[in-house]
């Protein structure tokens, strides 16, 4: 809970911005007496994954060189910075210096909250507690929703910027991850870290501590004398879990949910942000239950054929309705549609990538590898932004939903037969079946 107030905090800041916006496009704002343009709020929005792109290097390097640790309460540092300059800017160009501090912390907190989670957790809880980075993001993009609107703007920016000052105060006294200690060598501290995080559980802590130890020396020892490139180029486990990080990385993008949601594609407006938000919330905390008893693969495959069915039904009926066909009494559903697609995404693709791009590498390898997977994504979001509109101009609406609908069909066909189950399964043993071996 204490590491996951970093990820309620990230939430906050994604959903700021809706109940933010009228405020800010009004006659007398509160950032001054000229209104903001629509310019300047594509901005708020575009500088905030410049932030996340520049983050992401940054907190890997803090990961691996002074631990998980530092690099979660380093998160919290820019998250401050921007509710600060938000409370007390007086131009628009300071809001969006926040909002670019704000992706920062973003950043950071999507590749380090995971990794932290999987490297506390035993492997029976794996999944279900890595799932709770989702349910605390939908939970603060909730929270902005409910409590924005009935704020004034100062207000609402001063109840997000006392989330990261409490996650700062809690998460002061959390230890460091065992693995990570393990992986600097200090076998002492990561026992006592492991300790803490067992209650004090000895027995059942020393054979944790031998199959980490194992795990270790069987992917250290392996490559201990290859760089940093040569292990991710010729280490066969770690080439092919990179390849598996980005193939499921770029399904999230493309599964549709970012273009919905960002260019009201179906007539997302039919659907308030804040029932979106209640979908995608109730979504996560289905998996959260499931993902350590159904298994990681199970919901990947499943979310991705059932979003690809409605997509297709999306597009369908928007291609009928280009042709014009009277579709007037069937009008609901696009609506019906986008609510099955929105949910198969909330318990599927979303949290199971969260919880494979922290699970899948090697610890010595992964915040870097975790790093390369959501740059990529982070990329592949700005590239969706500058090409949908001319997909859509080239083909008509139904196109880029058939396009995408396409690509959730190939990523459950990519997941069936390339991804392995890694359910209860230690970080050894998934090395192992990566290399191939029985």
């Amino acid at each position: 809970v204490a590491v996951n107030l970093a990820t309620f905090s990230y939430g906050t800041c994604i959903g700021w911005l809706s109940p933010a916006t009228p405020t800010l496009q009004s006659r007398v704002t509160a950032v001054g007496r000229n209104d903001v343009t629509e310019d300047d709020t594509s901005w708020l929005r575009s500088l905030v994954f410049l932030g996340f792109l520049c983050g992401i290097p940054f907190f890997c390097y803090v990961s691996d060189k002074f631990g998980r640790k530092v690099a979660g309460l380093s998160t919290a540092i820019p998250a401050i910075i921007s509710w600060l300059i938000i409370i007390l800017g007086s131009s628009t160009k300071l809001v969006l210096v926040g909002r670019f501090f704000a992706g920062l912390s973003a950043g950071g907190v999507l590749l380090i909250v995971p990794i932290y989670v999987a490297e506390i957790s035993e492997d029976s809880l794996r999944g279900a507690l890595g799932t709770q980075v989702a349910i605390f993001a939908d939970a603060g993009i909730l929270f902005s929703y409910v409590v924005g609107p009935y704020s004034s703007y100062h207000d609402f920016a001063i109840i997000c910027l006392a989330v990261p000052v409490t996650f700062l105060a809690t998460f002061l006294w959390m230890p460091e991850t065992p693995v990570y200690f393990m992986v600097k060598g200090e076998f002492k501290k990561a026992r006592r870290s492991l300790r803490w995080f067992r209650g004090g559980k000895s027995h059942d802590m020393t054979d944790e501590l031998t199959r980490m130890s194992v795990s270790l020396k069987e992917t250290q020892g392996r490559n201990s004398s290859r760089s940093l490139i040569m292990n991710l180029l010729l280490d066969r486990a770690v080439r092919r879990a990179l390849i598996i990080g980005i193939a499921v990385s770029t399904t999230q993008i493309l599964s549709g949910l970012y273009v919905i949601l960002s260019y009201n594609a179906a007539d997302v407006s039919a659907i308030s942000p804040l029932i979106v938000s209640l979908i995608l919330l109730t979504a996560a905390i289905l998996a959260c239950l499931l993902m350590d008893r159904a298994g990681r693969k199970l919901l990947l495959v499943s979310s991705e054929i059932v979003m690809g069915i409605f997509l297709t039904f999306m597009g369908v009926y928007f291609y009928l309705e280009g042709q014009g066909v009277d579709l007037s009494n069937v009008s609901f559903i696009p609506v019906v549609c986008l609510g099955l697609h929105l949910f198969s995404f909330g318990a599927g693709v979303g949290p199971v990538n969260v919880v494979l791009l922290s699970e899948i590498f090697p610890p010595h390898v992964r915040s870097v590898c975790a790093s390369i997977c959501i740059f990529v994504m982070a990329l592949l979001a700005c590239a969706v932004s500058a090409f949908y509109s001319d997909l859509n101009n080239a083909t008509g609406i139904h196109g880029p939903f058939w396009f995408i609908a396409a690509w959730c069909f190939l990523g459950a066909v990519f997941a069936k037969h390339c991804i392995p189950e890694t359910k209860n399964i230690n970080v050894h043993s998934i090395y192992a079946e990566l290399r191939g071996r029985e």
